[in-house]
């Protein structure tokens, strides 16, 4: 694609493979490798899944993460110039004030840093509030002129989140995850439920392989503002393929148009 050229059509990677616990380097491997294998399909966009450099690797992430992080980010960058391509780089363990964040950043094909996002909705089941602060704020950016938005698995299950992101513009939602296979028909149903309701791309990438008594089944997937699965599913590692067509959006928001006919006067959400 030329540079600064706007399109209707994106392309997308999703990249779902085993996270392995504690190690980056075999992760950042595991991502080059996949983009090895996908370079002549030329994606306008890669996603990853969440924690893919270390997983929650929770005893060492405090030492770990500063260590790190300059490197991982680094290599995001590397890899968008290097690929000419866009990169939502799932997330990681991001060390900042003290603070660990489950964070997520955006890098164009430059290499030029678009969005940041820190994880709002900390899963307690699985402790992750006693490890990592939460996030305040929403992200909203553009690639190749369109208007996306970032989510982070367990705020999945919040649809305030993703009705924001819609209000504000987004016509794609990105959803990198770590979902237990135990749970994965809740992962497929919420993430095709944000997208009928939103009337935007939902595109969830979501980590296999098995982390102690912890199984991923993979399941990544894209639907469309209609709700229909345009690629995804499988559970093994693997690059899966779609195009996102923006003028879906535009003529399933025309068809049924949510936005006007919200009454916002009369929902009580706090």
């Amino acid at each position: 694609m030329v540079k600064g050229e706007v399109t209707n059509v994106l392309r997308v990677a999703l990249f779902q493979f085993d996270v392995k616990l504690g190690d980056p380097e075999a992760n950042r491997n595991k991502v080059r490798a996949l983009l090895e294998r996908i370079k002549g399909k030329n994606p306008d966009v890669i996603v990853l899944p969440e924690m893919w450099d270390t997983s929650y690797d929770i005893k060492n992430l405090k030492d770990l993460a500063p260590i790190e992080n300059p490197k991982t980010l680094k290599f995001l960058m590397d890899i968008a110039v290097q690929y000419n391509v866009n990169v939502v780089g799932g997330s990681i363990p991001f060390f900042e004030k003290g603070n660990i964040y489950n964070t997520s950043f955006v890098f164009n094909r430059e290499g030029k840093l678009l969005g940041i996002y820190r994880k709002v909705h900390l899963f307690g089941l699985m402790g992750e509030d006693r490890t990592f602060a939460r996030g305040n704020e929403i992200c909203l950016f553009e690639l190749d002129g369109i208007k996306c938005g970032l989510m982070i698995c367990y705020d999945l299950r919040f649809p305030e989140l993703a009705r924001t992101l819609a209000l504000k513009g987004a016509e794609v939602i990105f959803v990198p995850a770590q979902w237990p296979a135990a749970r994965l028909v809740h992962w497929k149903l919420l993430l095709q439920a944000r997208a009928v309701e939103n009337e935007c791309y939902v595109v969830g990438v979501n980590r296999c392989g098995k982390e102690g008594d912890l199984l991923f089944s993979g399941g990544s997937f894209v639907f469309d503002p209609w709700g229909d699965l345009i690629a995804g599913g499988c559970d093994m590692e693997t690059a899966i393929l779609a195009e996102i067509d923006l003028e879906k959006v535009k003529e399933v928001r025309s068809l049924i148009p949510v936005f006007n006919d919200r009454a916002p006067e009369v929902y009580d959400l706090s």
